[in-house]
């Protein structure tokens, strides 16, 4: 089995993703005062993921997490201390601002995964690590989750329970 999976992973690396490694996305433009470094760890939205990752894409579109600003009341869509937990990247570089792309006004694959740029601009998508080392162990996953699920706002939060329910594994690749 574990020669296999090399193989696959040596086949998606040389056939490249369906994103063009050579320019950045369209969505992909720095806010005023950040640097090309900053840029270059911007966030793209969930959509952009979708490409190269339908099925985990369209599953994802089916969960709570990509309707979690939606679901904000009116006077808490502007409380950092919501935006924080209920948008892509809140307060980092070309994470979410107040009028900004509306792919990032949600729990989006970047909150766990990283900011995805330069994933996107690599010849060789499938080898980029993920902030969470591509498969999660238990232990990333609960400094991940819990970032937002605090006792404070999901008293009856249960690790296993959740992973069983969110996994992106379950929408495929």
């Amino acid at each position: 089995m574990k020669a296999g999976f090399v193989v696959c992973l040596v086949l998606v690396a040389a056939l490249g993703c369906a994103v063009n490694a050579a320019a950045p996305p369209a969505s992909v433009a720095p806010h005023a005062g950040e640097t090309p470094a900053e840029a270059a760890a911007g966030f793209l939205g969930s959509e952009a993921c979708s490409g190269c990752h339908p099925a985990a894409y369209a599953w994802w579109r089916t969960t709570g997490h990509a309707r979690d600003f939606a679901g904000l009341p009116d006077a808490e869509r502007a409380s950092s201390a919501c935006l924080r937990c209920h948008v892509t990247g809140y307060g980092e570089p070309l994470g979410y601002r107040a009028g900004g792309p509306a792919g990032l006004a949600s729990v989006g694959c970047e909150c766990c995964h990283g900011a995805g740029t330069d994933h996107a601009r690599s010849a060789y998508p499938a080898l980029v690590p993920t902030a969470t080392g591509g498969a999660c162990p238990p232990c990333e996953a609960n400094r991940i989750c819990r970032l937002c699920h605090t006792a404070a706002h999901s008293p009856e939060f249960d690790l296993a329970r959740a992973l069983e329910r969110i996994s992106c594994r379950r929408g495929g690749r």
